[in-house]
């Protein structure tokens, strides 16, 4: 364990060093599932962010331990103030798929999307097992498909 202190300043650096490295898997796992579907011909906004959220969601399946890691609410201190501004970095991406009228709802619309995605992401990582975990992207996904978005 020596050694690997070596690398890092501590295990609060550890912490935040492996949350990083979670955090731009999931973003490019992201990219990926949305360049697929354009690839696909898929223009819809709404399809292409429901690509993109099935693609992370996807990723905390595959990644459930790691990412169960980081929802469970004991990081280091200055933790909570990291995964704070990747959420706000993350609502504004999710953001790009509204429309850019620039209307307070459009933030809005983000904002509660995001929040709903973090939450899925708390259960499908702190799940019991991984095929309950795939069958709740499924409904998520499901249920965000129905959500009628005025911007789209």
């Amino acid at each position: 364990m020596g050694s690997l202190y070596h690398h890092f300043s501590g295990k609060a650096d550890l912490f935040v060093t492996l949350y990083e490295e979670l955090h731009r898997d999931q973003v490019e796992r992201t990219r990926l599932a949305v360049k697929r579907a354009r690839d696909a011909g898929v223009t819809d906004p709404r399809q292409l962010f429901l690509a993109g959220a099935r693609g992370y969601l996807d990723g905390c399946v595959e990644q459930r331990e790691l990412s169960a890691l980081f929802v469970r609410g004991d990081g280091p201190p200055g933790f909570d103030l990291v995964r704070r501004e990747r959420l706000v970095d993350w609502s504004a991406r999710n953001a790009e798929f509204f429309a850019r009228s620039g209307e307070p709802l459009d933030e809005a619309v983000a904002v509660v999307v995001t929040g709903a995605l973090m939450l899925a992401v708390a259960e499908i990582s702190l799940g019991a097992d991984e095929e309950r975990a795939r069958q709740l992207v499924d409904g998520v996904i499901q249920v965000l498909s129905r959500i009628e978005i005025p911007s789209l």
